[in-house]
């Protein structure tokens, strides 16, 4: 990883060595959200990113201010939420060859294709899509290799701005999981890794002072593993035959996809989340927000429910 996230590393060129078809059957932790008493049409999929399980969309469970899933099902969607490949209750594979990000946008597409033919008892007319950092890079994915498969896409924590991914993942202070805490990880195998000290979970997730600091103990607390094959694939690719609508929610601080300033011009654009339509070039409704005073969980932060009201304002005008 010090290699990794050095000036001018090769490592990626030097331990890649090109592709193969992989085939595999995972265990994939899954959970459907319903509205009480309704027959919902739309079913939002989401998609937590690294640090974190399915728990960052239900954050401090039912009535919590940091718990998306209440805002959906409030709105009148169901949400579909699951922890991704070698996160909490999934299969937990090889964490070079097997849980990288090719094979979890694999798992991704899936999953969306078991919802839209109607497996989980539901006929939902729309489908959305929403990821978190991670996640948000593996919608892109599935937009960039299935076209249209989602009805709409959201991406939050997210730009294609690459250029503060070394200082974020070193400020991560990564180490082996099953030593960093072998009470949590101890059987995972080495390609596991984890964040150091709560120090390292603050810095490249939380704006300090605008956090409670109970959540940032307890994401600390709870907080999942990344694998080795997850930072060596990372990237995105422009999805030409994707068409739809496409929403990018950044915090205006985000650490990890804007060194902390998302209001630097990129590419041509004003600024770094506006410069995500470089990865859309064929959508027409591609709108995008920077709340402030918000890092990259931006789920977390004390402006959350703004967040959530922006998303499903967007969601409600589809």
């Amino acid at each position: 990883m010090t290699s990794f996230t050095s000036q001018n590393s090769n490592v990626t060129q030097d331990l890649v060595q090109g592709q193969k078809t992989f085939t595999a059957t995972y265990k994939i932790w899954s959970l459907l959200c319903l509205p009480s008493g309704a027959k919902p049409s739309t079913v939002e999929f989401a998609v937590h990113g690294i640090n974190f399980d399915h728990s960052y969309w239900n954050f401090g469970g039912e009535g919590s201010q940091y718990n998306y899933v209440d805002a959906a099902v409030g709105a009148g969607h169901a949400v579909f939420i699951y922890d991704r490949l070698g996160i909490s209750e999934s299969s937990k594979p090889d964490g070079i060859k097997e849980v990288q990000e090719n094979i979890e946008i694999e798992v991704a597409a899936e999953l969306i294709k078991y919802i839209r033919r109607g497996a989980t008892g539901i006929p939902f007319q729309q489908i959305v899509g929403i990821g978190h950092s991670l996640g948000s890079l593996q919608l892109a994915g599935v937009a960039a290799k299935y076209g249209n498969l989602l009805n709409a896409t959201v991406l939050t924590g997210f730009t294609p701005f690459t250029g503060a991914f070394n200082t974020a993942m070193a400020a991560f202070g990564l180490t082996i999981a099953s030593v960093q805490n072998p009470s949590r990880f101890k059987s995972l195998e080495s390609s596991y890794l984890a964040t150091g000290t709560i120090s390292n979970d603050q810095q490249p997730f939380f704006l300090f002072p605008f956090f409670d600091p109970n959540v940032l103990r307890s994401a600390s607390e709870t907080k999942q593993t990344s694998t080795i094959g997850e930072y060596l694939t990372l990237g995105a690719n422009v999805a030409s035959n994707y068409t739809n609508p496409v929403l990018v929610v950044t915090g205006d601080k985000d650490y990890i996809f804007c060194g902390g300033d998302c209001y630097q011009p990129f590419a041509g654009f004003d600024n770094l989340v506006l410069s995500a339509k470089v990865l859309f070039p064929n959508v027409a409704k591609f709108n995008y927000s920077i709340p402030a005073n918000t890092g990259h969980a931006a789920n977390l932060h004390f402006g959350s429910q703004n967040v959530f009201k922006t998303i499903q304002a967007w969601i409600s005008e589809l």
